[in-house]
């Protein structure tokens, strides 16, 4: 199993297996039994968005693409809370 980035036609190892192989430490995985793999982003930015990839090295090989789309909320007050209808 590995995880990547795609960038245009530019691919970014950022896992394979258990192991990441990102400069980037907010990357993380998460695996739950018996076939669940997750990639965690910690402090998710707007810069974070875009196409990722979970490749699979069967036979055929298997890839599921997901696009994430970050939105940055607005800022307010620390503390403060926003109410209404």
């Amino acid at each position: 199993i590995s995880w990547v980035r795609r960038r245009g036609e530019e691919l970014h190892l950022l896992s394979f297996g258990r192991h990441t192989y990102s400069a980037d430490s907010r990357y993380a995985l998460a695996f739950e039994h018996p076939n669940d793999w997750r990639l965690l982003i910690q402090y998710v930015a707007e810069r974070d968005g875009g196409f990722y990839e979970c490749q699979i090295s069967t036979h055929p090989p298997l890839v599921r693409r997901v696009h994430l789309t970050v939105v940055e909320l607005a800022s307010g007050p620390a503390g403060a809370a926003v109410e209404g209808r």
